[in-house]
């Protein structure tokens, strides 16, 4: 077995928290969400796919767990999850990417329902989502502009160099020489790829015992994306 083949025990899966999310213009939003939800609050968490919403969603979730909360989270681009929604019912809920209900008619009842069981019943909500112009049923597009509105804005270049560092750190692998600009002139600019991509690169980095380096990035996107070898 060469070198390259030796199984190693690699890190667990990054756990989303709030001490371990790149917030740059966003902090005055986190440190809203890390404060806690009132009883009865609501708040949609809009941004683009990327930007981090499923990281503070998780974050959130955890959080109000660790507080003794009764919480649920559901992630509604899963089919399976959206009938849940008939019985979900704690002090808070949690919807990621709610904006998948948008524009069917039986998913858009199905959360109409459910908002008026838990605006009755005083839960705390907090929905994720690109946006919420495609719901179609008037009454719930009503219910949903009564949620607070909070704007996930992109990163920006130093917090993007941020983020690679910290995430190089917490798997444990050495960032090589000119990594980071490869990274943000190569690979996608989102914060979502750029952890994926970095998890995938650190196994990689672990069990070929290799530096996180240039060449290492470049083999894998190469990998990924055999047009770029042309």
């Amino acid at each position: 077995m060469s070198r390259q083949q030796i199984p190693l025990a690699l890190k667990p899966p990054r756990r989303p928290g709030f001490e371990n999310f790149v917030a740059g213009p966003n902090q005055a939003l986190v440190d809203l969400l890390a404060a806690g939800l009132e009883p009865g609050s609501w708040y949609f968490l809009g941004g683009p796919p990327g930007s981090g919403r499923s990281h503070l969603m998780s974050a959130c979730f955890a959080d109000r767990i660790k507080r003794g909360s009764s919480a649920q989270f559901l992630a509604l681009a899963v089919p399976s999850n959206q009938a849940l929604l008939d019985d979900a019912l704690a002090d808070c809920i949690f919807l990621d990417d709610v904006d998948a209900l948008a524009g069917h008619a039986s998913g858009e009842m199905l959360l109409f329902n459910a908002l008026n069981r838990w605006r009755a019943e005083r839960c705390a909500v907090l929905m994720s989502g690109a946006g919420r112009d495609g719901f179609q049923l008037p009454d719930l597009r009503s219910r949903l502009g009564q949620a607070a509105r909070l704007t996930l804005k992109p990163l920006e270049e130093a917090d993007l160099r941020s983020l690679i560092s910290r995430l190089a750190d917490e798997h444990e692998v050495v960032l090589g020489r000119g990594a980071a600009d490869y990274l943000l002139t190569r690979g996608a600019r989102s914060a979502a790829a750029i952890a994926r991509l970095i998890e995938q690169l650190a196994n990689r980095a672990l069990t070929e015992r290799r530096t996180l380096s240039v060449p290492l990035i470049r083999e894998t996107l190469d990998a990924m994306d055999p047009s770029r070898m042309a």
